[in-house]
Parts: C-alpha cells; structure tokens; sequence
C-alpha cells in the first residue's frame, strides 16, 4: 500500500497535462500511486496521453468516468478509490515541485493533529508572477477558513483517515466546493501550510465565465454563515451573510456615499458580533480571530490583499480605528509590490518607448 494516492482530475487537458504528470514521477518521494480522473468526454487526445502514462508505470491508474460526474464528484470518486495514508491533490495544469511530497509527508508524520496539508504557490502566467503566501500556523489557518479560502488546491496533502471517519467530501452543490469542504474540515482536524514554495499554479488557462463568477461570489456569503453557526452558533440575517461575498469587491462599487457609509458600518457591528460570540463558545483563538478581522475589514475598507495578516493591538475596537489611503491607490501598491510580472512588462514598455527616441 503506498503512503501517498496522488489524485488529478483531467478533461480536455492535453495542453499541459504531461507537465503536470512529469512532476508528480519527478518526486523525489516515490511511493505514491496516482489516480487520474479522467471525466466523460475529455477529448480524445487527452485520454490517450493519460493511458499512455498508464502503461508506462504501474503506479499510474487511469479511471474512466461513464457518466459526466463534475469536478467535486470526481474528486469525491478519487477520495473513495484511494489507498495511501496520505492524499495529494493535484491539477492537470499545475506543477508540483520535486520535494513536494517528501517534505509534506514528514510535516504531517510529525504533526498527527494536522488534516490538511499545503504550501505556498508560485502563480505564474503572461505578466503574472506572484507568490501566494497562505497562512502557515494552524489555529490563523482555522480562524481565516470562517472567511475566505486561502489554501492553494493543487499543493494540499490530506490525511485519508480523517477524511473517512468523518465523511468528509465536496458537496457538489456548491460551486466553490474547495471553501465549503475546508470551512468543515476546522471541526475535526488542523489546516496548516508550509512556507515553501512548492507548487507552481498556472494563471489564465481556466475560462471561467462571468456568470460562475456571480455565482461564486454569491455562495461564499453563505459559507460564511454557515460556518459560523456551526460552530459559534452565530445566525447571520441575509443582509449579513451578504457582506461576506468574496470573489469582488461590492463595498467599492457603492457609489452613493450614504449607502456606503451604512454598509460599513453593518459590516463592522457585524464582526464585532462574531468576535463577542466567539468569546462565550471559544472555538476560534482570540488573537488569530482579531487578526482574521483585521483582514476582512481592511479588505473591504482599504483594498488590502485578502489574506494580509497583521497583529492585532488594542483589541477588537483597534480594529475599526485604522485610517486608508484612498482603496483605489492602496490595491494598486499591493498589486505593484507583489506582482513582479507586471513590472516587468511595464519596463518592456518603457525600454520600446525609449528606443523610439
């Protein structure tokens, strides 16, 4: 039985599916096995690249969807049919660096408390060259999974027993099944990430439309609310609920100054309500809770990245005391400093202007 059953859902991924399979057989830890899912009506050429890597190596299995199952039922499939210990996701776009596995099988051999796995991620595309930076230290890893989903899919190492003991797989009603399924997993185990690099994310091949956008956006409102009644017992109202859709920005496209000034401060009675529930049931710790806060309300009041943890002095009303540059400058800092791709196009730009002198 292998440590590690390595799972990566495929359709119509020939553009970089063999890089993506290259690197799992590049691991420097080798004993794994894979599950490809490969989904009913992936193309043709697809589906003889992953058999060819099948009858390659014998730890390479290629399992062949008969109905169109989606990506959460597929996965759900791949979590069932796995053997190993451990479970690693991967996507058929993505790269996994060579000492993935072997350094997160030993975090989690040395942390048995730990359910879920990652790592930082290098997002890499045509003028795109950033490092997503997750939370590392567990009980911030749990208290941000009440808000957003700040882990990177394709480095995440599961341990298989949790997951089976406690029923744990992707609702597919949901289209950010991701969220919705680590929003559940705080209840049994730690997340945790290690500040390695040690996957690559390719940005801009995924053509998700604006209509799954809208969609996205609307259901983590809901995921928010329902993690925080299950856990705190905290009910949020609709009106509430809504002030966590996260995959845009709502309060900057409030033009009317009252209305903006009103959603502000639900927002901020909101959060305050969260932290003094959370008081009385204890299930979030307090300082990882402020500076999850902290982090939403700078958010959505000054642009920053969602996911900018800073320590929390003063207390919850510190929180709401911060003055922000104007929202529109300060993302445009944050995007500048962390995207070193867009740098270097400007500087492209700059060089082709000069030279025409």
């Amino acid at each position: 039985m292998p440590r590690v059953t390595v799972l990566l859902p495929v359709y119509n991924s020939e553009k970089y599916i063999k890089e993506s399979i290259d690197s799992i057989i590049s691991q420097s830890f080798t004993d794994w096995d894979m599950l490809i899912l490969n989904e009913y009506g992936s193309s043709e050429v697809c589906t003889e690249i992953v058999k060819e890597y099948e009858s390659k190596d014998n730890r390479i299995k290629v399992v062949q969807n008969t109905k169109r199952l989606g990506l959460a039922e597929s996965l759900n499939l791949g979590i069932r049919e796995a053997r190993g210990e451990y479970i690693a996701r991967m996507d058929a776009d993505d790269i996994s660096k060579k000492d993935r596995f072997q350094k997160q099988v030993d975090f989690l051999d040395s942390h048995p408390n730990i359910a879920v796995v990652g790592s930082y991620q290098h997002h890499f595309g045509e003028d795109i060259d950033w490092v997503h930076a997750p939370a590392t230290d567990p009980q911030q890893c749990k208290s941000n999974a009440i808000f957003f989903c700040d882990l990177c899919h394709s480095t995440l190492m599961l341990r298989r027993g949790v997951f089976e003991k406690n029923a744990l797989y992707y609702d597919n009603t949901y289209l950010a099944e991701d969220f919705e399924l680590w929003s559940r997993v705080i209840d049994f185990g730690d997340i945790a990430n290690i500040p390695e690099v040690l996957g690559e994310y390719r940005v801009g091949e995924d053509n998700i439309t604006l209509e799954k956008k809208s969609k996205l956006h609307l259901e983590s409102g809901k995921i928010v609310a329902k993690t925080l009644k299950r856990t705190i017992g905290l009910e949020l109202s609709e009106d509430e609920s809504a002030l966590f859709n996260n995959w845009k920005n709502d309060y900057f496209e409030i033009k009317d100054y009252k209305k903006k000034k009103e959603s502000y401060i639900l927002l901020s009675n909101t959060l305050r309500k969260i932290y003094g529930k959370n008081q009385e049931a204890g299930f979030f710790d307090e300082n990882s809770l402020l500076r999850s806060i902290r982090a939403k309300w700078a958010w959505a009041r000054g642009g920053e990245p969602f996911n900018r943890m800073v320590d929390v002095v003063g207390g919850i009303d510190s929180v709401f005391k911060t003055k922000y540059p104007n929202p529109y400058i300060n993302r445009f800092y944050y995007f500048w400093t962390e995207n070193k791709g867009i740098k270097a196009k400007i500087k492209k730009i700059c060089k082709k202007i000069k030279e025409s002198f």
